[in-house]
């Protein structure tokens, strides 16, 4: 019954679309933008779900949450609980990441995946609100669509447009209640952001945006015989490239030169292990990530220190 009822108002505003086609250019857009809202407004987060993450090829693409309707008298009386860890997130991941490198006037998707890490279920009665910083053509405010229990996390999804000129854009976001408290991430409530890098360059040369390491021990405590020491590094890229790259050890023991193929901007984990055995040098040890395509990087060093000399 709703996608009938979705249908008829689609095809109802398209024809209308047509039919005033002759009165000029301003009235064609402003029709355009009421169709997308309206496809905006209409369509679930399963069917969202569905779709690529990646630019999409229209702009008449519903976002994954429903523009939020004006607050009622009655969202006014909501009281704030008296549990001061109802309300908390931890932002787990997000897509595209920061940095992504797009045309102007590009269309894209943003998805935040947000871990509901407080005590109070997150109803259709939460809002995702803007808070500062770039727009991008998106709306001030998206109810949540779906509930989202404590130690539950879901992928909150917008729908946006990178500006029209070159440079550096960063949009902050937060997560409202309904008592009007707004929140965001971390234990600093920081708010959450999505960031893009415009280029209106012919040929653009997509390179890494970062690498953060993780240093992993196991086993995590004792002197066994021996320890294995892992270090992760999580690259992220702002666009396709074809990733070559190597490690170096403070031993002269490096690896050979790999490749990754990325075909979008995002992020992959490569790791390297260094067995250290009890009795071993107490001198401290390094890993360093190198790449050497698309640009050649030297990222810091990881210690490791021998703690069972």
């Amino acid at each position: 019954m709703f996608d009938l009822r979705m249908h008829k108002t689609l095809a109802f505003l398209i024809s209308f679309a047509l039919l005033a086609s002759a009165c000029g250019s301003s009235q064609e857009s402003a029709i355009a933008t009421s169709v997308a809202q309206t496809v905006q407004a209409g369509e679930s987060l399963t069917e969202i779900a569905n779709l690529p993450t990646n630019t999409p090829a229209s702009p008449a693409i519903a976002t994954t949450l429903t523009p939020a309707s004006a607050p009622s008298a009655a969202a006014t009386l909501v009281s704030a609980p008296s549990d001061p860890n109802c309300v908390k997130a931890t932002l787990v991941s997000e897509n595209p990441p920061d940095g992504v490198l797009l045309k102007p006037g590009e269309y894209f998707w943003k998805t935040w995946t947000l871990h509901n890490s407080g005590t109070c279920t997150w109803t259709s009665a939460y809002k995702l609100v803007y808070w500062s910083g770039e727009l991008m053509g998106g709306l001030t405010s998206y109810q949540l669509p779906v509930e989202v229990a404590p130690n539950e996390q879901k992928d909150v999804s917008i729908y946006l447009q990178a500006p029209a000129s070159d440079g550096t854009f960063t949009g902050y976001w937060q997560i409202q209640t309904p008592w009007e408290s707004n929140f965001g991430v971390g234990p600093s409530d920081e708010p959450f952001y999505v960031q893009v890098v415009v280029s209106s360059a012919t040929k653009v040369k997509y390179d890494i945006a970062n690498v953060t390491y993780e240093l992993v021990r196991t086993p995590p405590t004792g002197c066994p015989t021996n320890v294995r020491y892992e270090v992760f590094a999580t690259v992220t890229t702002n666009g396709p490239v074809q990733l070559h790259y190597f490690w170096n050890q403070s031993d002269g023991n490096e690896s050979a030169v790999k490749s990754k193929d990325l075909t979008e901007a995002g992020s992959i984990t490569l790791s390297r292990e260094w067995m250290i055995g009890k009795g071993d040098s107490p001198n401290p040890r390094w890993m360093q990530f190198i790449v050497t395509e698309p640009t050649y990087h030297e990222f810091e060093k990881v210690e490791i220190l021998n703690n069972c000399p």
